[in-house]
C-alpha cells in the first residue's frame, strides 16, 4: 500500500510538469493583451487651497477661473477626452463641457480652463468614437462670493471710529441664504507710545465695539453689510485691524467650502487666509 501511494505522487507531479510546459509554450504563442487606458484629475487655481479644497471666486476675473487636468495613459490617435460638468445641486446627470481630440498613442496630457459659478464636480472621459474606454475620479471646484469694501478713514483722537461697506456678489440662486446669515466681526489693536507698534497677531471676535448691519439687498446678486468700529487710541502709536466672515453652507446653496474654518471662533489670526 505504501509504495503504490508513492507511484501515485510520481505520476501526479509528472502531469503537473507536463501542464506547466504546455501553458509556457501557449503563453509564447499568445500576445499580451494592451492594459486599459485610465485617466487622472487634479484641479488648480490661482488661490492657494484650504484643508485640500480647490475654489474660485465669483465673477473674479483671473481669480474666478480654475484648470482642470491630468494625464491619460494608454490611449490612441484619435481618441477623445471629454470635460463633464455637473454643478450644485447636483440633480442633474454631468454634462459635456468641451473635448480635446488626442493627436498621438501612448501616454497624454490634457488641461481645460473652468470658470464654475456653484460649487462643480469635474470628471473627464476617454471615448473610441462613441464607446467610452475610461472615466477619471471625480474633482471638485468650490466657489466663493466675490464683492468689494469701501470706506475707512484717518483716526481721530482720542476715539477713532471706522465705518466699512461689505458689498457681497455672488449667484442670485444663493441670495436668499447668504443674506440671512450672521456677519462675525473681528478686530485687534496694538498702542505703543509715540511710535507705530507692530500690527497685532490677533483679532478678537466682536472687539472694538464692533456693530454690524442687516444685510440690505441691493439687486438679485448683490447685498452690502456695514460694519463700524469705535476704539480709543489717545496719544499712542497704533496699528488697528479688522475681519469680517460667515459661516459657509455649501450643502445648502452651493457657496463657500465644506467643513468649518474658524469663522465664529473667539479669535483668528491676523493673517488667516480664509475663515468659513
Amino acid at each position: 500500500m505504501f509504495s503504490t501511494f508513492r507511484a501515485w505522487r510520481r505520476a501526479a507531479v509528472v502531469a503537473v510538469i507536463g501542464g506547466a510546459a504546455i501553458a509556457a509554450q501557449l503563453a509564447a504563442v499568445v500576445p499580451a493583451q494592451a492594459a486599459a487606458p485610465t485617466v487622472t484629475i487634479a484641479a488648480a487655481s490661482k488661490i492657494k487651497p484650504v484643508t485640500g479644497d480647490v475654489y474660485v471666486v465669483y465673477l473674479g476675473g483671473s481669480y474666478g477661473n480654475a484648470t482642470i487636468h491630468g494625464t491619460i495613459t494608454g490611449a490612441a490617435a484619435g481618441e477623445v477626452a471629454t470635460l463633464y460638468a455637473q454643478p450644485f445641486p447636483f440633480t442633474k446627470a454631468a454634462a459635456p463641457v468641451r473635448s480635446v481630440t488626442l493627436s498621438a498613442a501612448g501616454t497624454r496630457t490634457y488641461s481645460f480652463t473652468v470658470t464654475p459659478t456653484l460649487a462643480t464636480r469635474y470628471k473627464v472621459m476617454l471615448f473610441a468614437k462613441t464607446t467610452p474606454l475610461a472615466t477619471s475620479p471625480i474633482k471638485f471646484v468650490y466657489v466663493v462670493s466675490g464683492g468689494s469694501v469701501t470706506g475707512g478713514a484717518r483716526c481721530g483722537r482720542p476715539v477713532c471710529k471706522e465705518t466699512f461697506h461689505l458689498y457681497t456678489v455672488l449667484p442670485s440662486s444663493a441670495l436668499g441664504v447668504e443674506m440671512r446669515k450672521h456677519v462675525y466681526p473681528y478686530f485687534g489693536l496694538n498702542l505703543a507710545p509715540v511710535v507705530e507698534p507692530p500690527p497685532p497677531t490677533w483679532l478678537y471676535l466682536n472687539a472694538g465695539h464692533a456693530s454690524v448691519s442687516a444685510a440690505r439687498r441691493i439687486n438679485a446678486s448683490e447685498f452690502e453689510n456695514t460694519i463700524t468700529f469705535t476704539f480709543t487710541i489717545g496719544n499712542n502709536g497704533f496699528y488697528w485691524a479688522w475681519n469680517a466672515c460667515w459661516k459657509d453652507t455649501v450643502s445648502a446653496d452651493g457657496l463657500g467650502l465644506p467643513g468649518y474654518h474658524a469663522c465664529g471662533a473667539s479669535r483668528v489670526p491676523r493673517t488667516a487666509a480664509y475663515l468659513g
